[in-house]
Formats: structure tokens, sequence, C-alpha cells
């Protein structure tokens, strides 16, 4: 080959650019983000809108239809997904994975611009935004003290701390929850107000007119230029009280008369705390490229900046930090690596016996992973636990090319003495380059299909796939251009002569011939071998079915969640009171690290939802090494403890904490849906699965989306009796809102701070329905009346959320398997669905983990399918045959057979990393074949050696390569499959797989394939008589 002549003769040149390439790497390397996860970022908007005090009806009928029916018309849209709750409207609009994020944005930003114009005037501001896992929170920390009330602390943390993170390099945003946030409360007296005739439209009104700071112009006082400034803000709480709302008879009516003015805050909706104290919550969000541990050390280095001119009592305390879970993960990704790099040495060693030959692969190894990481940061990618599993995978891959072309020119030294070093280095690489590059291609070909695929398996994998297509490309770069230069300047004084045997190269050589013999007895008992294997195929087919299955395997990460969920209507006193009981059987436990308690709300994606009869207690167990039972085994040992605890009515569920970043996966292993318009009719189809789900045995946490017995008064008009009035519906519904959930009527200025003054009537007025009917409204025509003078209040339920995909009101039941694989529970929970009859108009389908095992079993066959046709296309160039191609990928199916029997032993479920497992293992194997049939039909054709006699010496020739290659491959898969550290919990399920299949291939390449050769092969009859 002329690049390995010119390697080889240009040694200079050669070394030179090969350590500018390292410098290159080395600079990629240490300029690469860092992150736990890819970037992922697919086309997802996101839209949230908080109507204070709306109940899911309302906002499902003022905020969801208009909105939806606007967003339904983009261009690219794939579904539509959305939550009413209690005071807050979130809307995904899912699109396509085509389709431009910016685009999309642009165009829902254009559909909202349409839809605003129907929604009413008193929600906040939509928030629309492009979706992106990787800017959740890096760090969310808690601030407690020990002098402050929490109205101060939580103003503290709005107007100070905040400003402090936001200054933080990479931060883009933060959100802070818990503790009282401050506002100016006017709390009206009725009576007074009827005996005044005032309003709460001019009390508000009044309010606005003097809180006011404007400009006024400019005055020109001799060469200087002044302005003027009407300066009407309010400056104190007297200042408020001291209004004039009307004057009659030479007396003033002031706001103090009818009202009592508090500087308080906010209603309750939520209630946090860290470790059974009372704290206030603050995340910290990164921007969407930057480096998550970069970022989560400036916080912490902010934070210890910070802490000692902190005021008098504050403590800080950091109770999520995801660099605590991205270091140690990628820290043990790192050491399985170079564990792995350690072990496949030694193999190298062992079956080449000489240490310049080790020599060779130590340069040839970190050269190619150098150059990968400058590839890997021109192509934007970050140091992730799939990217760096690529490395590990590629380890033991990467020196397949190396290894064949340095074996090759060592069996020539031996064969061919008095050759000078750097001809045998050129002959040595010439005769199997061919070879190693159609093995190369055809390993590429394998794993190039996987981009093909869209959806999530596609994203999440996708530099894990590219790291390893371009290291293998670069592994053949080096092993044609480097890895022959070196070996003829380590051997350059050196005659060709073959060196003294090692003890282990004896010993290998009688194996050699031992193995001769056997194969040339196995080839003539074809017969028998072949089936012996189909039946071992046939066994791992039988016994595929059995193995569970998971899309993604959970990470030993110490993250547990106790979920409590309440009756629907408890307050959010009760639901604090069952979190504290909780929180006491926790104390004191060795492994909590920290125990943060949210009560009335849960948290999804970036924001916390207020529920009042939901909360949770997010657990932290302590680090990996410094406990002896996984995460599971926790669960599994609380789960009794928190069952015990009485939850009247409700339940409490303990689970894992499920992977940030990976919204597709659903808040539960299981997602049951349910579409249709009527909710009587839904929530009872939701009642029957989730019965169904009980009875199995293999759910546990099983609860509904959706509960119809949320208490709420109802308020039904009389329009002609308002009508006669001159009253109408907005005017009754705009004034009851406003009097019992207040009306935000200014605000009031503190320094450079803004508070909401709030018109209302105090809550301890309003406890029953009576008080609802004798709220007071003002006629268009002068005077007042009784609400219940035009209206009627009921009592009634409502739902507590209201769920709607493609517009249409879906039920989601949620559950997580316990006892078995989720794909088992999934079949098992399939089975016990099929009796259940839909009405007409209504569907049911799976979504979660279940819809996204079922994505990845179509991904699968798509990739397989284009996989072995890619393959199949190259192998037919490479032999200009259809034959040969045949007989290599034939043996495909037997090597699968040893990660099924792998995975059994192991008790691991089939999932997404697996399949990374299986496409090394078909890559292994094609390589072998392209090999080893390479050299047969090189026999056949050159040295007219009859078929037999080819085979029996091809296969000798390719014994030790052959098993050096799988050994150093194990040996790669070996650390990630035992998974000692930190981060292996994700890439073992591939690690074990691979180990399976890569060790039944050993036997399929060096027995079965000869076989089913000899059987392709039309001259086998005549030669095998002839002997």
């Amino acid at each position: 080959m002329k690049i390995t002549d010119t390697a080889v003769k240009r040694r200079i040149a050669t070394s030179v650019i090969a350590v500018a390439l390292v410098v290159l790497g080395v600079y990629g390397l240490f300029r690469l983000p860092v992150n736990f996860l890819p970037d992922m970022t697919y086309p997802l908007i996101k839209i949230h809108i908080w109507w204070r005090g709306a109940t899911p009806d309302e906002i499902n009928t003022n905020l969801a239809d208009p909105i939806e029916r606007q967003m339904a018309t983009v261009d690219g849209l794939d579904f539509l997904e959305s939550s009413s709750i209690e005071g807050m409207y979130t809307l995904q609009a899912n699109f396509k994975y085509d389709v431009d994020v910016d685009v999309a944005y642009q165009d829902s930003l254009a559909a909202m611009a349409r839809a605003v114009r129907q929604l009413p005037k008193d929600i906040d501001p939509p928030v629309i935004i492009k979706a992106d896992p990787s800017q959740l929170p890096v760090v969310q920390l808690t601030i407690r003290s020990e002098h402050w009330d929490l109205t101060k602390l939580r103003t503290w943390a709005d107007n100070w701390l905040q400003d402090q993170m936001l200054a933080v390099d990479g931060v883009a945003g933060t959100e802070v929850v818990g503790g009282l946030k401050r506002e100016i409360r006017i709390h009206l007296d009725p009576l007074a107000m009827e005996k005044y005739s005032l309003s709460l439209p001019a009390v508000i009104k009044r309010l606005q007119e003097e809180n006011l700071e404007q400009f006024g112009g400019r005055v020109t006082a001799g060469p200087r230029e002044i302005i003027a400034r009407t300066m009407g803000e309010y400056r104190s709480m007297d200042d408020i009280r001291a209004i004039v709302l009307v004057q009659s008879n030479g007396s003033k009516i002031t706001l103090a008369d009818i009202a009592e003015v508090r500087d308080a805050h906010e209603e309750v909706r939520v209630i946090t705390r860290l470790d059974s104290r009372p704290a206030v919550k603050l995340s910290v969000l990164k921007q969407a490229d930057a480096n998550t541990v970069a970022v989560a050390i400036a916080v912490y280095q902010k934070l210890n900046e910070l802490r000692p001119n902190l005021p008098a009592g504050i403590a800080l305390d950091l109770v999520e930090n995801q660099a605590d879970y991205v270091v140690p993960a990628l820290k043990g990704v790192r050491n399985a690596a170079a564990e792995a790099a350690i072990l496949v040495f030694i193999v190298v060693y062992l079956f080449l016996g000489s240490w310049r030959q080790v020599v060779v692969m130590l340069a040839a190894l970190p050269v190619t992973l150098l150059l990968n990481f400058a590839l890997m940061k021109l192509a934007g990618f970050s140091l992730n636990i799939f990217s760096l599993g690529g490395l590990v995978v590629a380890i033991g891959v990467v020196l397949d090319n190396s290894i064949v072309v340095i074996e090759n020119i060592t069996r020539l030294r031996h064969e061919t003495p008095g050759e000078s070093p750097g001809e045998l280095a050129v002959q040595g690489t010439a005769k199997v380059g061919p070879a190693i590059l159609a093995a190369t291609l055809s390993f590429i070909a394998l794993f190039i299909p996987f981009l093909l695929v869209p959806g999530l398996t596609s994203l999440l994998f996708r530099e894990l796939i590219l790291v390893i297509a371009g290291i293998v490309c670069i592994s053949l770069a080096v092993a044609v251009t480097l890895t022959p230069m070196l070996t003829a300047i380590l051997f350059g004084g050196r005659s060709a002569a073959p060196e003294r045997e090692s003890r282990f190269e004896q010993i290998f050589e009688k194996v050699t011939d031992g193995y001769g013999w056997i194969l040339s007895r196995i080839l003539r008992a074809r017969w028998a071998v072949i089936p012996g294997f189909i039946a071992v195929l046939a066994g791992a087919v039988l016994l595929a079915p059995g193995l569970g299955s998971e899309f993604l395997p959970q990470m030993d990460d110490g993250r547990v969640m106790v979920k409590v969920k309440l009756p629907t209507g408890a307050a959010l006193g009760e639901t604090d009171r069952v979190l504290h009981e909780i929180e006491a059987k926790l104390t004191g436990d060795p492994l909590i690290e920290s125990a943060f308690t949210l009560a009335g709300g849960k948290v999804w994606g970036l924001y916390t939802y207020e529920i009042a009869n939901e909360g949770q207690i997010d657990i932290q167990l302590v680090p990996r090494h410094r406990r002896d039972v996984s995460t599971d085994e926790y669960i599994r040992r609380l789960r009794p403890v928190v069952s015990k605890i009485p939850v009247p009515g409700g339940k409490a569920m303990v689970m894992q904490s499920k992977i940030k970043g990976l919204r597709s996966l659903g808040e539960a292993d299981i997602e049951v849906k349910i579409k249709g318009m009527d909710m009587e009719k839904l929530f009872t189809l939701a009642q029957k699965t989730a019965q169904t789900m009980n009875s199995l045995n293999q759910f546990t946490n099983v609860y509904l989306s959706l509960d119809m017995t949320k208490p709420e008064y109802q308020v039904l008009i009389d329009r002609t009796r308002a009508a006669e009035l001159g009253i109408s519906v907005a005017d009754v519904a705009v004034t009851v809102r406003s009097l019992l959930s207040g009306a935000v009527a200014t605000r009031y200025r503190e320094g450079d701070d803004f508070y909401n003054i709030r018109v209302m009537i105090p809550e301890e007025r309003i406890t029953s329905r009576r008080d609802i009917e004798n709220l007071v409204l003002n006629c268009a025509q002068g005077g007042y009346l009784r609400l219940s003078d035009v209206a009627e209040v009921r009592q009634a339920v409502g739902p507590v959320e209201i769920v709607r995909e493609d517009q249409i009101r879906t039920v989601v039941v949620r559950g997580d398997a316990a006892g078995a694989s989720v794909g088992q529970a999934l079949a098992s929970l399939q089975k016990g669905l099929q009796d259940v009859t839909l009405p007409p108009g209504y569907r049911m389908y799976f979504g979660g983990q279940a819809q996204m095992m079922a994505e990845m079993k179509d991904a699968v066959l798509m990739i397989l399918g284009f996989a072995v046709f890619f393959a199949f296309v190259v192998l037919a160039v490479q032999f200009d045959s259809l034959k040969l191609p045949a007989v290599i990928l034939g043996s495909v199916p037997f090597c699968v057979a040893g990660m099924i029997y792998a995975l059994q032993f192991t008790g691991i479920p089939m999932g997404a990393t697996v399949l990374i497992g299986l496409l090394v293992v078909v890559a292994a194997t094609v390589n072998e074949g392209v090999l080893l049939l390479t050299v047969v039909e090189e026999l056949r054709t050159r040295n007219q050696v009859p078929v037999f006699e080819a085979l029996v010496q091809a296969a000798k020739i390719r014994l030790r390569p052959r098993l050096m290659i799988a050994a150093a491959v194990i040996a790669g898969f070996i650390p990630l499959a035992l998974n000692l550290e930190e981060g292996g919990d994700m890439l073992q399920p591939m690690a074990v797989g691979a180990i399976g299949g890569l060790t039944l291939g050993i036997f399929v390449a060096v027995f079965l394939l000869p076989c089913i050769y000899l059987v392709f092969t039309r001259e086998k009859n005549i030669e095998i008589e002839k002997r």
C-alpha cells in the first residue's frame, strides 16, 4: 500500500503528524463540555400560563380550547399534550423529529399571538420556551434562617440571592419555591363598603390613580435643562391607608375606613422543608450549551464567596448538585476505560509475546482515542455517560486492525528471514490491507443505520454510535500508517529471524496444531456439528421470550421519592401533617444524606405545580461507596415503613426518581392512556384499568391522573334576573373572583423591588356557601345587591386536573413494575385488559416506558434490517460474490444466541443499551468472517490450495489473531459488566450481552463458520472424498 510505504519511509513526518494530532486531541479533550446525558434537543415547545384561582374546567374552556385550536395549525406538529390544573395551564407541542426547533418556535409564537386575543385579560403573560433537557436545574439549594421569618427569607431570596446566581457564568435562570411571598393586602369590610356606597372597581381605580410616578416634561433654566417628574408612588403603608376614596358633605372616606391594610404575604400554596426544618428552595438552570460540571462548580464557588458576608443566621445548603451525579458517573466510566485498556494490553502481550509489539499498541491506542476527542469537539459533542461508553466499547475494537497488521508482520518475519523490517512492515500491511478495509467498512455499515431511525433512541445513542464509528475509522488510518512505521523502527536494528519463542508461544503453537487436527475432523462431521449449533440457537430462541425488557436501566444514584396523594379536597395542612409523620420515620437514618419536602405540589420539569392534596419527599442517599444497599433495595426496605403511616383515603408511594431530561419515559414505568370526550366514562374506564393493574401483583404505586371528586362551589347565574338589574355574567364572574381570590390593583415599590397590592375579602370571612351568597355586587343603575339575588350557589365536584392530547380529553393510569421487569408487567397488563370494552370513539394505548419500548422494537427491526443490507453490500463488493456474504452473515444469529444466554444467566432484561452490544457482536462476527474468508480465497485462488486444506490452513493462521481480538474486546467490556464503579448501571446490560455474544462467537468463528463455508462450496464433496 502506497500510504504505508510513505509512512514507513518518511518516519519523521509520520511521527510529527501523529504528535500534532495528539496535541489537537488533548486540546479537544479539555475543551469538551461535561454533561450527564448527550445533547438531545428535540423539537418540543412548552407553553405555561398562570391564571390565579381558575378551576381546571375554566382553564380548559378559556385557555386550552382557543390555544390548542391555533397550535394545531402549526406546520410539522406531531401531537399536542396539555394539562389544566387549578391556576395553571401547560401545553407541550411535540413536533416531528425532522422539524427545525427554531422554525417551530417562531411558528408557535405566531399561533399564540392569534390565540392571545381570545384569552381572558387577567391571566399572566404566556411563557413560551423551547424545551431542552440540558436546561434542567443543575443545582438546587435551600435557604434557612434562625432569625428571619419565612416572608423575609423569601423576599431576600427573590430580591438578592437570585441576582447573585444569575450573575454566574453559564446560568440561564432561577426558580424560587417555598417560604412566604410578600405582598400588600387590603382586606375589605363588605359592610363598611355598603355603608359608604363603595364598589370594588371604584376602590381598585382609586388605588391605581394614587400610585403614579410619571415624566412631566422639561424645563430650561438658563444654560441648564431640568426634567420634571410627578412623584406619586406609595412610600409607606400609611400612604395607602390615607387614600381618599370619596368626599361627601365635607367628610372624607379613606381606605382605612373600609379596609385593613397589611404588609403580609400571598396565600400559602406550598410548604418546603429540608431535613424537617422550614426552608426556601432556589433552583439554578444552566444555559443550553453550558458545561454542567463547570456551572455547578461556579455556583458552588459563588456560594462559598457569599457565605462570609451573609446576614446572621442564614444557612445555604445544597440539596441537589448535578455535578455530584455527573462527576462520579463519568469517573466510574473513565476508570472502566483505564481498566479495560490495561486488560487489553495484558491480552496483547500474552498473545504476541513481545514488549516491542505492546509498545506499538501503546502508541496506537492513545493516538486513536485522543484524535477522536478533537473530532468530538468539532462535532459539538460532550463528555457524557454515553460518549464515554462509546470509548470503552471502542478500546477493545480499536486495536483490531492494529492487531491484524502486527500479527501479520510478525508471521512474515518468521516466514521470510533476511527481509528488512521496513519491507516486512509494508508487505505485511499490504497483504491484510484490503481485508481490514472491508472489515472496517462493514463495521461502520452496521452502526450508521442507527442514525437513520427517528425518535428518542436515536437521539440518546447518537453520540455513542458516532464516537465508535469515528474511532474505528481513525484506527484504520493508524493501523496502515503509524503501526507499521513503529514496527519497522522497533525492529529496525534486528534480524528478521524469529526471536526466541516464549513459553506462551510454544504452548500456543501446540494449541494451533491441535486446533487444526480437531477442525479437520469437525469439517468431516459438519452435518453433526451444524445441527448442534442450531440446537444452541433454538435454545436461545426459546429463552428469549422469558427475558425481561425495559427501555433504559435504572441508575443506582441514590435518588428516592416518597410521593403522597391525599383525597381530593384535602387541605394543604392535612397533606403537610402526613408528610411530617413520614419525615419523623426518616429522621436519623444513616443512609440518608438529605431529605427535601414539598407539601402542596409536585415538581415536573422546570416548574413546581401547586396541588394542595399532593406532596413529595425527595431523598438523596449517601454515595454508593458509602452504603451497602442499592437504591432499589433501599426502596423495598422503605415501602413497608411508609405503608404503616395512616393516609386516610389516600396513599403514600415510594419510588425511584426518574432520570432527569428524559421526559418521554413518563412519570411511571407504565402509563395507560385512555382518550374520549366524556369525563365520567373516562373515569370509569380508568378505574377498571387501575383495578386490573392492582390485581396482577406485578404493579405498585398505581394511581390515576383524573380525580372527579374535587369539591367546588358553582355559581349558576340567572341571566334574566341579572339583565333586569343591569349586571352581566362577566361582571358577576369578575367580582366573585376578585373578592375571593383577590385582585391585584397596583404595585408597591420599596427600593428597586416591587410587591403586589391585592384587594380582597379576608379568607377567614369566607368559610361557607352562605358567605359566598352574601357577596355584594354593584348594579349599573346604582345600588347594591347580594350574589344570591342573581345566582344560585351550589356545592358540586369537579376534576383536579384535565389532561388532553390532540384536543381530546385523556386519562392516564400510572404504575411501576414490582417483582417483574417492565416488559413482563406490560405483557401481563395487556392480557388483563383484553376484556375491557371501549365505547365507540374511545381509545386506549400505552405511554411512558411502554411506548418507548414499542418504538425501540420497531427501531431494532429497522436498524438490523438496514445494517444487514449495508453489510451485505460491502461484503459483496469486497468478495465480488453473493455466496460469501451469505456465509458470513449466516453465522451472525448463532453469536446473538450467546447474548441471550448471558442476559438470562445474569437476570438482566433486554433494553436499548443491549442493542449497542448486539451491533458490536455482529460487527465482530462479520470482521472475523471477512478476514478468515479473505485468507481462504487467497489460498485457493493464488496458491491453488484445495478447499479443505485452505480452510484448515486459513483457520490456523487466523486462530491467534481471532482469539487475541476476542479476548481484547471481552477484556474491554469486563469492567463495565462488573459494574463496580458509579455510572456503570446504564452500560452494564450492553457489556454483559456483548461478552456473551463474543464468547460464543469464538466457537462460531473457529468451528461453525468453516463448516458453513464448506457446505456452500461446490468442490467440497470431491475434495473430501479424495481424502
